[in-house]
């Protein structure tokens, strides 16, 4: 059994919790920006594959606490580096300070590596080499107070890279980020399920992956532990072929997302392409206000623009008081969200909120906001 911290978006570590304890069995503790949890090697395979929240998942491999900055350089250099990276493999280190005995953290990130490759050329009369864009290892060095945590990444390319997109929309929403939005919802995954400024897709397509038990790591290349010399191919093509098994397709499922621009709605039946749901969720180009009334209940969840990287910060008020106008209107009876970074617009929704749900959309402080659209009860 190893520890791993299991990182994702602020906000969302209740979220990530209760979705990865599907998937192990030991206890699952909350941290500000992550889970940690005690898994076996299995286990590390699993969640890189079925978290859908997570961005990192990081071993843990050395923890302990130094007194003074020059103790930085003989800890580190007293650590088996040689079990963890071969001598013909990259590496690379990122540091992150929360200290005053440190300041800079370029700096202190040199020292590290100093240390651990003096440490490897000692035993083997060989260095490894450093590469900052595409490691075989990746370290991420904690600093806090004067306790040092070292983690090794497992995951390589953040996990909210599904590989499943072939272009990237300017402002398209994290996917981990939008899964996490799904979760949050507490939509039933039976229901209808309505985005109507759906960009590129990502809220409607992780919804339908949700819904159809599609893992979220089925589409990637590659993960970092597959460069790790421990790698175990059998154990990781049986974990596989168990979730494309568990893919459970549901043409009663209904899901949709429109946009009013062409190539946002291009984009979105390209993945959904990749992902092979494309006959299992409807995409089309369509203003928001010709949107026609559902016949049955269900949940909406909008992303609309901030004004701070799309449109004209002029017309973000207008943008959600129509909004607010379209859900009276045409959506009696739904579970209606809208996660946004403008907290002032919000305001102009016009509607009662039952909820606020506090999240961060990278560094921009932003709102999920529940309104339920009880026929009648709308103010």
């Amino acid at each position: 059994m190893q520890n791993y911290f299991l990182t994702c978006p602020r906000g969302l570590e209740d979220a990530t919790k209760i979705q990865i304890s599907n998937y192990i069995n030991t206890p699952i503790i909350l941290d500000k920006g992550g889970i940690h949890f005690n898994g076996t090697l299995k286990d590390m395979y699993t969640i890189n594959l079925h978290s859908r929240t997570g961005m990192r998942l990081l071993k843990n491999l050395f923890s302990f606490s130094i007194n003074k900055p020059k103790d930085l350089y003989k800890s580190i250099y007293s650590l088996n580096w040689k079990k963890i990276i071969n001598v013909q493999k990259t590496f690379s280190i990122r540091t992150k300070l929360k200290t005053e005995l440190f300041t800079n953290s370029s700096l202190t990130t040199l020292k590290i590596k100093d240390a651990i490759v003096d440490n490897i050329r000692k035993q083997c009369g060989l260095r490894p080499s450093i590469d900052k864009q595409n490691p075989d290892i990746a370290l991420f060095i904690f600093i806090n107070d004067k306790k040092i945590t070292i983690y090794l990444d497992t995951s390589g390319d953040p996990l909210f890279k599904r590989g499943y997109r072939t272009q990237i929309h300017k402002a398209a929403l994290n996917e981990s980020l939008a899964a996490g939005l799904v979760i949050l919802s507490q939509w039933n995954k039976k229901d209808d399920f309505y985005d109507i400024m759906c960009g590129s897709g990502t809220i409607p397509l992780e919804a339908a992956m949700i819904a159809f038990n599609i893992a979220p790591g089925l589409f990637r290349k590659n993960f970092a532990f597959q460069n790790f010399d421990d790698y175990n191919k059998t154990l990781w093509n049986k974990i596989i072929n168990d979730a494309k098994n568990n893919i459970k397709l549901n043409d009663d499922i209904q899901i949709f997302g429109s946009d009013h621009i062409k190539d946002n709605i291009e984009l979105s039946i390209n993945s959904s392409k990749t992902i092979g749901i494309e006959n299992h969720i409807h995409f089309s180009k369509l203003e928001m206000n010709n949107i026609k009334a559902p016949s049955s209940p269900g949940t909406i969840l909008i992303n609309p623009p901030y004004g701070n990287r799309l449109g004209d910060n002029n017309k973000i008020h207008s943008i959600y008081k129509n909004l607010g106008d379209i859900f009276k209107k045409k959506f009696s009876g739904f579970d209606a969200y809208i996660f946004s970074g403008n907290l002032d617009a919000i305001k102009s929704v016009g509607l009662r909120s039952k909820k606020r749900i506090i999240l961060k959309n990278g560094t921009i402080d932003c709102r999920l906001v529940y309104y339920p659209m009880t026929v009648g009860k709308f103010n």
